[in-house]
Order: structure tokens, then sequence, then C-alpha cells
């Protein structure tokens, strides 16, 4: 599409002198009307006309051959042979016209091959088409231009007009002061020739003035000028450009339209080969469209004679076949793509940006669909984008976001939130109150766990005091558990419980620690800093409730006696 654009932009650029100079009136002088006969000749009369003209000429040729057999100087010879030559063709084109006249506009030198004539020459033929558009650009800036050469010679002739006159005034000087007759008669010489060439800048300065005064007071009527150029543009190349684009247009639309109808009668099998042939006639249709649209603008501009804007689009034409030809790897990549048959297929898994989308149509805009995104999760991605991708086929089961708007998620071990909205951009959270923006790859980058999906659970580990190591196993564990089930069953959040753990978990230095887990389902999660803190509390209660003791951490040091802590005598170890 942006090569498009570029293409449109370039033809309006070429167009705009072009419309412009259209409507520069000519200059050129108007041939005088001669009255015509009322009555046109026959063709048998033009067909004698012919026939007697050649005959003088064949005439005239003969005499020039006998005359050129008895001149013995080769300098007159050459000056006859120089004389024939344009009777000669002179003499082929009445003989054409004659017979194709006599043919009905054909000729046996339409017959004779001239392939090797002339080598074709690229160059000269470019050339020539785009010659038209060098006139008409000529012809625009002719009267820019010349004022810009009247002015630069101002400047030179004004520049020696004053050389003239401080040169006169010296030579003035010098007559005065000089008595020497040959003195002053070469003086005076000089003198006539300065004042020739004053007279020659002062003419010339005063036609150029002329003829600036004249350009500048036309350019004064601009808003009159610029309207008849309108007219005339509105009614002769205006009207071809206009002709030309809704040409375009319409077989574009029509066939367009036409392409539409007919796939709304699809194979209702849904089979992968018909599909695939449906994507390739598809791509075909629009390629012909794009062409016979094409065929179509240039045959208007043939029928309106406008060969200018016929040449500028054929060159358009060209630069975009060039165009095309450097791109055209990447362009097949494209097409595969679009015939589903690339690394990128229909109705499979692909992850843009970090998200996982699924590809629910591929065209020149793609559609990317993702159920769990704000508005709908759908995304159109040019074609190009999808170039350098990969998909894969995928489970029902696979998550395509780890949240949902208004799930309660945690970020980073310990940010508790609960999703606002999620889009392909953004993700927001609540957190303590505050709404927190993040982007989608910092949101996915904070490992989120979601706590609304699945369920969560809490872990708790508690310590006793070893006073309690033969009661611990058999007595506290039991008695712990009924005490918590008791208490869960006051709170709000005891329907969403699903599981409760009191277990031992080791022997620590200092403590016999428990390890109590309690197992939720995700619509407890709004809770979930409650729950951890009534597992605490709880526990406590529970300790002294029954007289249970706490440990804290502390460091116990056991000394020897004196009589093990005497070091042996160097008798001893002697």
């Amino acid at each position: 599409m942006t090569l498009c654009k570029l293409a449109f932009a370039f033809l309006f650029v070429l167009l705009l002198p072009a419309v412009y100079a259209q409507t520069v009136p000519e200059t050129k002088p108007l041939a005088p009307v001669t009255a015509q006969p009322d009555e046109s000749p026959s063709s048998e009369e033009l067909m004698q006309a012919l026939l007697t003209a050649i005959k003088e000429i064949e005439k005239e040729r003969v005499e020039l051959n006998q005359q050129l057999k008895r001149t013995p100087d080769p300098a007159a010879a050459q000056q006859i042979r120089e004389q024939l030559e344009p009777l000669d063709q002179r003499l082929r084109d009445l003989q054409n016209s004659f017979e194709e006249m006599v043919t009905g506009g054909h000729s046996l030198s339409s017959l004779i091959d001239k392939t090797e004539d002339t080598p074709f020459n690229w160059q000269q033929e470019l050339e020539q088409i785009v010659r038209p558009l060098l006139d008409e650009l000529k012809q625009l800036t002719e009267r820019p231009r010349l004022m810009e050469r009247l002015k630069s010679e101002q400047a030179v002739h004004e520049h020696r007009l004053q050389l003239a006159n401080e040169a006169i005034a010296e030579l003035e000087k010098t007559l005065e002061q000089t008595k020497a007759p040959l003195v002053r008669q070469s003086t005076q010489t000089l003198l006539e020739q300065w004042q020739d060439q004053k007279e020659n800048a002062e003419g010339r300065l005063q036609r150029i003035n002329t003829q600036l005064t004249r350009l500048s007071a036309s350019s004064d009527d601009l808003g009159e000028e610029l309207t008849t150029r309108l007219q005339t543009f509105a009614s002769g190349r205006g009207l071809n450009l206009l002709l030309a684009v809704a040409g375009f247009a319409l077989v574009y639309l029509a066939l367009t339209g036409l392409g539409r109808l007919i796939s709304r009668f699809p194979n209702r099998k849904r089979e992968p080969g018909t599909r695939r042939m449906a994507r390739a006639v598809a791509l075909l249709l629009r390629g012909f469209t794009v062409i016979l649209a094409l065929f179509a603008t240039m045959l208007i501009l043939y029928v309106r004679g406008d060969w200018l804007l016929l040449g500028l689009l054929i060159l358009l034409t060209i630069g975009l076949a060039l165009g095309l030809q450097k791109s055209l790897p990447r362009y097949v990549k494209e097409i595969r793509i679009l015939l589903n048959m690339g690394s990128v297929r229909e109705g499979e898994r692909i992850v843009y940006n970090g998200i996982p989308w699924r590809i629910a149509s591929l065209n020149i805009f793609s559609t990317l669909y993702n159920p769990l995104l704000h508005g709908g999760g759908v995304l159109r991605l040019p074609i190009d984008q999808l170039v350098d991708l990969q998909s894969r086929p995928y489970s029902p089961d696979e998550p395509w976001f780890p949240s949902k708007e208004g799930d309660i998620v945690i970020l980073e071990g310990d940010i508790y939130g609960k999703v606002l909205i999620q889009t392909p951009e953004i993700v927001q959270v609540q957190i303590i109150g505050a709404t927190t923006t993040f982007r989608v790859a910092d949101y996915l980058g904070k490992n989120p766990r979601n706590l609304s999906q699945d369920g969560f659970a809490i872990p708790i580990v508690f310590g006793l005091d070893y006073q309690h190591q033969s009661t611990l196993l058999s007595d506290i564990v039991p008695t712990l558990r009924a005490y918590l089930e008791e208490q869960l069953a006051q709170q709000p959040f005891q329907p969403h419980l699903k599981a409760l753990l009191v277990e031992f978990n080791e022997a620590a230095s200092s403590s016999l620690n428990l390890l109590i887990v309690a197992v939720f389902t995700g619509a407890a999660a709004e809770d979930y800093w409650s729950i951890r803190r009534f597992l605490q509390r709880t526990t406590v209660s529970a300790c002294n409730h029954y007289g249970w003791v706490i440990p804290f951490d502390q460091l116990t040091v056991h000394l020897p006696t004196p009589q093990q802590s005497a070091l042996p005598s160097l008798k001893e170890l002697t």
C-alpha cells in the first residue's frame, strides 16, 4: 500500500506541471484562413493528380540523370546528386500515396522486412515518450526563464554602459588637455568607438526594459489569467484526466464487486484444497482487475488523443513494474501467506508483541483474535507484518493470556491487585486502591500469579517448643486441625474452602514446625490477605487456648566441667 501511495504522489507531481502547461495560451501566429471550395475533389481526380505529379518528377529525374552522365566536373556532379535525393524521396512518397489510395490503405513497403535497417535504441524510444513532457515544462517555465535571462542581460549592459561613460569622460578630458594632432586624432577615434558602444548599450537596455515591463504587466492580471487557464484546463486535459480516473475507478469497482459476488457462493465443504484454490483465484482476479483498469485508462487517453498523460501513465507503470521486480522475493512470501501456504496459516496460533493470537483470516489486512483482551480482542495487521512470523496449531485448552478483566493477581510475589482492563497495548491493575498501568511486556515480565482462575493455596509454617515433642503427632496436630475448622466455619470465605491441611513439617533447630495449608477456590481471591492473617491469628489463639508454647530463636551453649576442660600436662604428653 505504501508503494501505491508513493506511485499516486509521483503521478500527481508529474501531472501538476502538465496541467498548468495545458492552460498556457499558445503564442504561435495564426495561419491565414483560406476559403475552401464547396465541393471536394473526387478520388479519381486525386489519383489523376498524383499520377501527373509522379510523371513530372520522373521526367525531371531522367533529365538530371542525363545531365549527370554528361558532366565531367566532380563538383557539379555532386550538386546534381544532391538534387536527385529529395526528388527520389518525393517520388517514393507519391507512389506510396497512390498505392495506398488504390488499395485502401495498404502498401508493398509495409511487407518489407525492416528489422535489419536500424537497431532498437531504447534511449531514443524513451526520449520520444518523454519529449512531450519536456516541451510542456519548457512552455510552462518560458516566461520566468525569459525574465531571468533579460535581467541577466540588463545587468551586463548596465555594466557596459557604466564603463562606456567612464571611458568617454576620460577621453573627453584627454582631448581637452592634448595639443598634438596625431594624439588628438587617435583619441577622437577611440571616443567615437566608445560612444557607439554606449549607444548600443543604451538601445539594448531600452529594449530589455520594454520587454520586462510588458512581461511584468502581463503577470499583474493573475486572477483573470488563472481563471482562463483553469477553464482551458477543465475543457481539455482536465476532462481527459477526469475521464481516465473515472474509467479506472469504474472498471476496478465493477470487477471488485463481481469478485465479492462470486465469493458469496463458496464451497460449503470447506476443504483445504478448495479454499486454497479459491484464494488463488481471488488473487488472480485482483491482479486482473488492476491490469484491466489500467488498460481501460490507457484506452481512454488514447481515444482522447492525450499523448502526454498517456506517456506519463506508461512511465508510471514501467516504474511500478521495476519497483515490484526489486521487491519480488518478499512479495512472493506475501502471496504464499495469502494462499495459506506460507509460514503463517489461517486458524493457527501466533505470538505477536509477546501476546498469543489466533489467526482469524488472512488477507491484505489480516485479522488476529484474542478472546481475553478488551474490545473483542481483534487486531488488524498488514500482510507484510506477518512475513517474518511463524504460526503453529494449538490445543483448545491453551491459555490466551495469564489473566482476564476482574481477576485478582499477584505480581513478582508480593504486588497484589485486581485487573481492571487489558488491551493489546496496556494492562491496568488496581493496587492498594490506586490504578497502575503496565505495558503488556512489563506486565508479562512480572510473572503474574492468577488467584481467580483455578484457585489458590496459602501455606503457613508454625513452630512449637520441643517440650511438646511427645504429644505433637498424636494430640496437637489433630487438635489444631479441629480448632481451625471450627473457626473457619464462622468466616465469610468458608464456603470457598476446598481443603485444609495440618501436618508436621520438620524438626528445626529451635522448634518443631507444623505446616498449615488452606486451599480455596478463585471466588475467595479478594480475601487472600484476610485468610493469611486469619490463619496466623487462629493458630496463635489455639496455642493460648491449649497452653502450647511458641519458641523463639535462641542459642544454647554447653560448657564442660573443670576436669574435662583441664589440658594435659607436658609430662603426660611425654
